[in-house]
């Protein structure tokens, strides 16, 4: 059964409150201007203060404690009844049993590392909230290559009427790598290539008449089949019009077709990459796919994944069958961020409005039922 628990990240948050020691909170308060019983009454509420940051870290002390031992059912009863989690890609979870019955899917088989550094902790009357960045490393026990992310959190606690503090609400979302100028989650940032939907050109030129493929569902033609082309001669007619209209996408992944047929691996390779970068989805998902196949570790796999969900949120319904069965196949449990169920339901049921045969729209119909049937 697929199990869309919540991600390890999470405990980035609850793991290592003990460690934090440098963020921003009621200590240190500078009251030598006051008068003295004015300084009086803020010295006992800095001290209480100071109780609370430390209990409020030894919450996620504890939540170490239970995650590393595997008592993953115990870490419920550090939120509060009425919590609220939201996990970055992942519908939000609500309740303390909810959460009970969440937590820990994604450790199975994995080791986990994880640096918080923390930018801001305070409390306030009964709530206190911290907000940090973290890195964390997933390590397989069966040998797969470790994997670390970057992240931001926010949390809320609050003392309950046992004047116990509880987690209340908890949210991440991805941040760019240490050091790196950016990152983003696959799909997005600047370091994804230009977003491109085919409206750019609407007139059709010979390219597109000798060369159109029947998946790509921008063309401006109709399809052409590999038996009824002339390849030399549909080469020099694109090849021309990429000359007249230089970087041109569509052009750009036909004319990578066609030089795919002549068996040139380089050229075809730069063509390929090329109309990717100039953001054709149709290129973006083949290159993904073809270093799929050709992955030679988990790694590989998972970058090539990567483009593949690209591709699916750019639109491309090659990439979002092909994803998709891969998430319902457990093709993609070595990588560790993939689409949640509901944008896979979304990306089937696109795909299926783009069918163009029967055994495409019953394919479509196979995953959605599968999607239907949840964790059954």
């Amino acid at each position: 059964m697929l199990n869309f628990a919540v991600p390890l990240r999470l405990c980035t948050i609850f793991c290592a409150f003990a460690t934090m020691g440098n963020g921003i909170s009621a200590e240190g308060f500078s009251f030598n201007s006051l008068p003295i019983g004015t300084a009086a009454v803020v010295a006992l509420s800095s001290q209480d203060t100071s109780r609370d940051t430390k209990a409020i870290r030894a919450v996620g002390e504890r939540w170490r404690q239970l995650y590393e031992a595997g008592r993953y059912s115990e870490i419920a009863d550090l939120y509060t009844e009425d919590t609220m989690v939201m996990p970055r890609g992942r519908p939000k979870i609500m309740g303390r049993e909810a959460m009970r019955t969440a937590v820990g899917g994604l450790a199975a088989g994995r080791r986990v590392s994880i640096d918080v550094r923390e930018q801001e902790l305070v409390v306030a009357g009964n709530y206190g909230w911290f907000i940090g960045d973290f890195t964390v490393t997933y390590t397989s026990n069966a040998g797969r290559p470790a994997r670390s992310e970057e992240g931001r959190s926010l949390v809320i606690f609050r003392r309950d009427t046992d004047r116990v503090w509880r987690i209340h609400r908890d949210m991440d979302n991805p941040a760019p790598m240490a050091g790196s100028p950016a990152a983003s989650p696959p799909g997005s940032g600047s370091s994804a290539p230009a977003a491109w939907d085919g409206s750019d050109r609407t007139e059709a030129v010979e390219c597109d008449r000798v060369a159109a493929s029947r998946y790509d569902r921008t063309r401006l033609a109709p399809a052409v089949a590999r038996s009824d082309m002339n390849i030399p001669a549909a080469i020099t007619t694109c090849e021309a019009d990429l000359a007249k209209l230089p970087g041109d996408p569509r052009i750009l992944f036909q004319l990578g077709r066609l030089y795919g047929y002549t068996e040139d691996r380089v050229k075809t390779r730069a063509t390929r990459e090329a109309a990717a970068a100039a953001g054709n989805h149709n290129a973006i998902f083949l290159l993904g796919y073809l270093d799929w196949v050709a992955g030679a570790d988990p790694s590989a796999k998972c970058r090539a994944a990567d483009q593949m969900l690209l591709a699916a949120r750019r639109g491309n319904y090659s990439a979002q069958l092909t994803y998709s069965s891969l998430v319902l196949e457990r093709a993609l449990a070595p990588c560790y961020d993939t689409a949640p169920r509901p944008e896979l339901q979304q990306f089937v049921t696109r795909a299926k409005a783009q069918a163009d045969g029967f055994f495409e729209t019953r394919f479509a119909d196979h995953l959605l039922a599968t999607l239907a049937q949840g964790d059954k």
